[in-house]
């Protein structure tokens, strides 16, 4: 293609990133972009250029510039909606881990309340084990100390008796 071709395809066809409503070449001196007809239209303003006689209007593009701008907030309310339900169901799988959290929280709860039940009955134990070794240990003192006097006293009395009977 032509550099010459190729300016006047460029001047007819509308640049990939402008804005969808813009008219594709731009506004003329003798000619209204349609969304400026729909501004003037909405807003009860009047255009800014000079009004055409009305069989030169292109009504056609105004009706195409109102379809798209309604294409587009159609677009805009779906998104929203769609927003909206995608909010709404992180706010239901929120509230799920909220309430499954809580809950994990209680049964934490409840066994450590039953860990400390546990703890605090053995430390009786624990203690009722160690004053029983305390009895135990006083009452082998006590044995100990009976069997010693127990044994004097059989020395002392039997003693000579076994003396004398082994002497001739």
């Amino acid at each position: 293609m032509s550099g010459a071709a190729r300016a006047r395809t460029e001047m007819t066809e509308p640049h990939p990133l402008a804005h969808p409503l813009a008219h594709p070449v731009g506004p003329r001196e003798d000619h209204v972009a349609p969304i400026d007809r729909v501004v003037a239209l909405f807003s009860g303003a009047a255009s800014a250029a000079p009004a055409a006689p009305a069989d030169e209007d292109d009504w056609s593009a105004s009706l195409s510039a109102v379809r798209g701008v309604a294409a587009r907030v159609r677009a805009l309310q779906a998104d929203a909606r769609d927003s909206v339900r995608e909010a709404q169901s992180s706010v239901r799988a929120a509230e799920t881990a909220r309430r499954a959290a809580e809950e994990r929280a209680r049964h934490a709860e409840a066994l450590l309340q039953a860990a400390l039940a546990r703890a605090e009955q053995a430390e009786a134990q624990a203690r009722a084990a160690a004053e029983r070794a305390e009895r135990a240990e006083a009452q082998r003192v006590e044995a100990r100390a009976w069997l010693r006097r127990m044994h004097e006293c059989l020395v002392n009395e039997f003693g000579a008796l076994s003396r004398a009977a082994d002497q001739p």
